[in-house]
């Protein structure tokens, strides 16, 4: 298990009603920090992970720190619900130029002492990127921290990618569950990963519009970064290339979440690209974006 700075235990569903609220801000232009032709990004899948039980302790928040710190990340968004995200208190306002949060799945009067610029009752987000959308903002940086039903967890992660500016990443929480007990479809009382890493593997799984790796840590981390037009147009390094026959594998489980376990607890490191927390935080978990 991942250090366990932030179980995922959920509450139920609520009316679906969304409040959202500007915040003015001055917005600034992204600039992909790169090394040589290349951006920056990860290690390649191959290296051997350290396992979080033996590397340092690194948080989804830390993670997102480190990105900010590698790429000058300054436009940062989290999609999370009342019962996920829980460090918002964290992120260091002060080396951001625009700063939102997008809750959902709240109950009356929720409130943690943050800022939420855009409250939905219900899991229904869409009133919330409509007013996104309105607002022509875009975002560098995002924490993605979903309910953990796979309709939500996928949507999440999609429109997040969508608002997200070439270059830039998401950091996916919940994306390893210690143990399939943790990793049921349906929503569990007390902690509950669900089936997040399922969405997440559904989505980065094939695309050459994206890099990806998984950070062997609080539950597993999932780094998505979206790849440049210019970038796109080669073709990428082996070193990200998966296997087509394991991609098609693991399309056919569909909604038979006891296979897709199976499988991913058998082909873990392989599928999510895992590296340990410690490669995070010596500098070596990023690599040429290819």
């Amino acid at each position: 298990m991942g250090a366990p700075r932030a179980p995922s235990c959920q509450s139920g569903t609520h009316a679906h009603v969304c409040l959202a609220r500007s915040v003015r801000i001055a917005l600034v232009g992204l600039v992909p920090v790169r090394r040589g032709r290349a951006l920056a990004m990860f290690v390649p899948f191959w290296r051997s992970p350290q396992r979080s039980a033996e590397s340092p302790a690194l948080g989804k928040m830390d993670i997102v720190h480190r990105l900010m710190d590698r790429f000058g990340y300054s436009r940062y968004l989290e999609i999370a619900t009342s019962t996920t995200g829980l460090y918002h208190h964290e992120i260091k306002r002060g080396r951001l130029a625009v700063c939102r949060r997008l809750l959902y799945n709240l109950p009356p009067d929720f409130s943690d002492g943050q800022p939420i610029d855009y409250a939905c009752a219900g899991l229904d987000i869409s009133p919330a990127l409509t007013a996104i959308a309105a607002e022509g903002v875009r975002f560098d940086i995002m924490l993605v921290d979903p309910y953990h039903g796979y309709e939500q967890s996928y949507r999440d992660i999609a429109e997040a990618f969508t608002m997200l500016e070439p270059g830039g990443a998401l950091v996916v929480h919940d994306c390893l569950p210690p143990d399939e007990s943790l990793a049921r479809p349906e929503f569990t009382p007390g902690s509950w990963c669900g089936v997040t890493y399922k969405a997440y593997l559904d989505f980065v799984l094939g695309r050459a519009d994206l890099r990806y790796l998984t950070v062997d840590t609080d539950y597993g981390c999932g780094v998505v970064r979206k790849v440049p037009v210019e970038v796109r147009a080669a073709p990428p390094s082996a070193r990200w290339l998966r296997p087509r026959d394991r991609v098609q594998t693991w399309r056919r489980f569909g909604d038979d979440y006891a296979a897709a376990w199976r499988y991913f607890s058998r082909n873990t490191p392989s599928l999510l690209r895992l590296v340990g927390a410690a490669d995070v935080l010596s500098g070596a978990a990023f690599h040429p974006l290819e």
